[in-house]
């Protein structure tokens, strides 16, 4: 009966609005970190994040958990952002680290300090914005914010270091936040090979071998015409 509950729930699912969405991306890195550190509480997580989402209550414990991982891909498709903004879009190469006063369900009321601080709207207002628009503001005010920042470090004089090399102050630009930088593109190299595990002997090159095969070669007349030599 719940899984059939569960599946209306599904059915009846919409385009969410921007405080639904946020609510639901602070619950689902809960549920990405559980994954990660093999947390127990894993299941109660998946169940915060599907109640946010659904209309109807749902007793998910008596839900499969085939079912809910199901309804969790389910959810997350219908809150994928069709625009691509580079303040979700690109990812930080550095660990992120919460701060001290971080806490679950943070993430709505630090978006909604940014808009209703710069604009001056009401939260009932700013949480029935359309996602995108909502996020494409914010971006909006971060780079307002830090381009200020910027113009106020050309000003002093720590951003000038001098170089006693070259005996001259040399300008050092303020860091940019990662989604300012443009997208990463990570590569990902082999780790290297420890010398205890490397091959002891001759090593045999296979390139020339196949060569040696492509020339048709024949190693063991080749030897044998050489010994008779």
């Amino acid at each position: 009966m719940q899984s059939l509950l569960l599946k209306i729930n599904l059915y009846l699912l919409r385009k969410i609005r921007f405080k639904k969405w946020s609510e639901l991306e602070d619950k689902k890195y809960s549920c990405l970190s559980a994954v990660e550190d093999s947390s127990p509480n894993l299941p109660q997580l998946l169940a915060d994040y599907l109640s946010i989402a659904l209309l109807l209550p749902v007793n998910y414990s008596k839900v499969s958990w085939k079912d809910m991982i199901v309804a969790f891909y389910k959810v997350h498709s219908v809150t994928v952002l069709k625009r691509k903004i580079p303040l979700t879009s690109y990812q930080s190469d550095k660990k992120e680290t919460k701060d001290a006063w971080d806490y679950s369900g943070r993430l709505w009321f630090f978006y909604c300090n940014l808009i209703a601080s710069e604009y001056g709207w009401s939260p009932k207002t700013i949480a029935s914005m359309d996602v995108e628009d909502a996020l494409a503001l914010i971006q909006e005010i971060l780079t307002s914010a830090h381009l200020e920042r910027e113009f106020i470090w050309s000003t002093t004089t720590i951003a000038y270091p001098y170089n006693k090399a070259t005996k001259k102050s040399n300008y050092s630009p303020l860091a940019k936040p990662y989604w300012m930088l443009g997208e990463v593109k990570q590569t990902k190299k082999a780790p290297p090979i420890p010398k205890s595990l490397l091959p002891v002997g001759n090593i045999v090159s296979m390139r020339n071998e196949t060569k040696n095969i492509e020339l048709g070669t024949d190693v063991e007349t080749l030897s044998a015409s050489q010994a008779s030599d």
